[in-house]
């Protein structure tokens, strides 16, 4: 791993939007035909995402899997059903076939076990997301009270199956729950929307690695990048020298 380059593909986001299933091939991303696909995007959180880039993404998901479930959890500020309601996503997107927008917490959960976990032994995670054969993370890149950074890695805290997660996870420490998250949660597609850029990789951690770069945000001042460093046994700053940020033309 020492000599790994790090591929992230950066668009603007109308090229984002026309050009999706490029841009995912560019990563490296190969998905495999399956039953159903899980796509995440912000919806409960501060910053949701593009309508027309969650609807590629549906699209791109929809090309893959019979079903596509499109959802996430409560938070502190709103429920995914409300949210759809009030972005006008159900309208939007009523058009897709095999589309299911939907509450995570609806449906079954599954404790995964955490292995040499910083903060939780077992983290709770809807059956659907560890059934899926396709999982998409779609996040929008923003300032954070806690977390000090809002991207791929913290868009993952909303799969938790947990009410009031701050308020379970908080003493805690949240940013060491995010970097036992990403041990658990399975392989994907990780897209990031930054003002006008959209970013795709194959793992959250270093998509936001390149937002930082990208909204000049020292790395080490957000504790769970540091963190996932150390758990993958590397050098956060030899990570991001090894970035290979390429853009869309």
């Amino acid at each position: 791993m020492s000599g790994e380059i790090f591929t992230i593909v950066i668009a603007d986001i109308d090229s984002a939007i026309k050009s999706f299933n490029q841009l995912a091939e560019a990563t490296g991303f190969k998905p495999s035909r399956c039953d159903v696909a899980v796509v995440k995007p912000n919806i409960c959180g501060f910053y949701p995402p593009n309508p027309d880039l969650l609807k590629a993404t549906m699209l791109y998901a929809g090309n893959y899997a019979k079903t596509v479930y499109v959802g996430d959890t409560a938070s502190t500020m709103h429920s995914p059903k409300e949210r759809f309601k009030s972005l006008s996503l159900y309208e939007k997107l009523r058009d897709i076939q095999g589309v299911k927008l939907v509450d995570f917490s609806e449906y079954g959960k599954v404790n995964v076990n955490v292995i040499k976990h910083r903060a939780c032994a077992s983290l709770p995670l809807p059956s659907v997301l560890m059934e899926t054969g396709l999982f998409i993370n779609l996040a929008r890149a923003g300032s954070h009270p806690t977390t000090r950074l809002t991207c791929c890695v913290k868009n993952m805290f909303g799969l938790l199956m947990v009410k009031s997660k701050f308020l379970n996870y908080h003493a805690k420490g949240v940013d060491k729950v995010l970097a036992d998250l990403v041990k658990v949660v399975p392989k994907g597609l990780h897209i990031a929307e930054v003002k006008d850029e959209v970013l795709f990789g194959v793992d959250p951690f270093t998509v936001d690695l390149a937002v930082c770069r990208l909204l000049s945000i020292e790395p080490t001042t957000v504790r769970h990048l540091t963190m996932i460093a150390e758990d993958r046994g590397l050098n956060l700053s030899n990570v991001v020298d090894r970035l290979n940020i390429q853009y869309f033309q």
